[in-house]
């Protein structure tokens, strides 16, 4: 399992040098620690980035986003309502604009806003940027500098891609919003950071993942050491393309996965054991990382529909345990190892299809989804559709069902137009039932900046959803 190398100097440039950059606490770090560990090598880079800028064990920041999509509904279970759980989670779950001032046990965050989900990934931002500021200087072969500046790279992307689909509006629907600041180096600033463009974050991302793809290229393929790889960038890719709608460089992308020995696994002999898929176990898995993002918070179960819309004899469904004869709880996530999200060969695969089947290129989509499906339901037939606007249909339904509670589903619904969604939920029995409605386009689809982030830096102008008044049920 992941080593998390916490030295000295990663509390100091990580937690501490963030905030600061960010806030613009200029004063923070005039004090130095007398014990603190300075990097030399590339072997101490390594570590450093491992401990500070990939992702940590913690439940993901982006946890939340489970209880706002269409995937997630309120148990309506008499033991439950009007519980603690039930009534702290309610904000999040009736996208009320004051949810993203409490944590994810519904408690209200103090000023300092260094637990923000925002703080947080600003934290592993400035720990990827202090690599980037001083790995030529570390003692090693250029071959290894390379690879660490790669990794370092192709984190920072993916956490500059996740700020953007929460804070930013859709690329697709207005590039020329604004999202979040974009920090690129670790040196303290005397001004405050200013938002950018969601179109300039994406540029950023995108020059970031380019060049550590071509840093990684002539590297050998390691997989299984929690450090992402080569086919993990190009994944990320054909993601980030896809998002941007630009079809062909997400099939280019994501042929460069099975180019590069990428595998979609043969899941059917799972069924009958305990393995979890989300782990090394599993073939198809290029990169393993971060936290949670299922936090799994009973009353707040998965969506039957979701549920009913798995075949019997799909292997996925194994992963949903009956808890009691109306309800099932979703056991996906793996329980025994403290990392819980992967990259894997599969999303390639339905990157893929579905940029052919927006092409309409149905032959090829189709041959996609059926290698999927073939490797997920025992005795599948493949299948030939011809019609590109139901295919495209049907492979988004895939991706649900492939991808639940991985922390995908509220990305994608706000790329696939930001459809209205209904949550119902009921405070007490005898009483109404109270139907919260997220209305098409609405607002809450970008989610608003905790006020502490707005106190502590003026320069921060808050999103339309965050003077929304509250969401009142139907």
């Amino acid at each position: 399992m992941k080593t998390l190398y916490i030295k000295n100097i990663t509390r100091t440039l990580g937690t501490i040098g963030v905030l600061c950059c960010m806030l613009s606490c200029n004063d923070f770090l005039k004090e130095e620690s007398q014990d603190e560990v300075i990097p030399k090598t590339v072997v101490d880079y390594k570590e450093l980035l491992l401990g500070s800028g990939y992702p940590d064990d913690k439940p993901d920041p982006s946890n939340f986003t489970y209880y706002m999509d269409d995937d997630v509904e309120f148990a309506m279970d008499a033991s439950q309502l009007g519980s603690s759980a039930a009534k702290g989670l309610l904000p999040t779950f009736s996208w009320q604009p004051s949810f993203v001032d409490r944590d994810g046990n519904g408690v209200e965050y103090a000023i300092a806003p260094a637990s923000t989900p925002y703080a947080r990934y600003y934290v592993w931002i400035m720990g990827c940027n202090a690599i980037l500021d001083n790995i030529d200087k570390a003692i090693g072969i250029e071959s290894a500098k390379d690879r660490v500046k790669a990794e370092a790279l192709a984190v920072r992307a993916y956490l500059y891609f996740q700020l953007v689909n929460i804070y930013g509006e859709p690329y697709s629907t207005n590039p020329e919003s604004l999202a979040v600041p974009l920090k690129l180096h670790s040196g303290l600033e005397e001004n405050f950071f200013k938002r950018v463009k969601v179109k300039e974050v994406y540029s950023q991302v995108l020059a970031d993942l380019n060049e550590a793809s071509r840093l990684m290229e002539p590297l050998d393929i390691v997989r299984g050491d929690f450090h992402i790889n080569q086919r993990a960038i190009h994944i990320l890719l054909s993601r980030i393309y896809l998002h941007m709608e630009d079809w062909d460089n997400c099939i280019k992308h994501a042929n460069a996965v099975f180019e590069k020995g990428g595998r979609v696994a043969q899941l059917l002999p799972w069924a009958t054991n305990s393995n979890n898929y989300l782990s090394y176990d599993n073939p198809e898995v290029e990169w393993v990382y971060g936290g949670a993002t299922q936090p799994g918070q009973y009353p707040y179960i998965p969506n039957r529909g979701l549920v009913a819309s798995f075949d019997v004899k799909d292997v996925r469904s194994t992963y949903f345990s009956k808890t009691n004869p109306d309800w099932h709880i979703l056991s996906k996530l793996p329980t025994g190892a403290s990392l819980k999200q992967v990259m894997r060969s599969s999303e390639a695969l339905l990157n893929r299809a579905e940029a052919y089947a927006q092409q309409r290129k149905t032959e090829a989509a189709s041959k996609d989804l059926n290698t999927l499906r073939r490797n997920r339901i025992t005795d599948y037939v493949d299948h030939s559709f011809t019609d590109a606007t139901a295919l495209l249909e049907i492979i988004r339904g895939e991706r649900r069902k492939e991808f639940c509670y991985e922390g995908f589903r509220w990305f994608d619904l706000r790329r696939y137009g930001m459809p209205a969604i209904e949550h119902r939920y009921l405070n007490a029995a005898g009483e109404n039932v109270q139907t919260y409605v997220l209305e098409k386009n609405d607002a809450m689809y970008t989610v608003p900046f905790a006020n502490s982030l707005l106190l502590a830096n003026p320069q921060m102008q808050q999103n339309p959803s965050g003077i929304m008044g509250e969401r009142n049920p139907k």
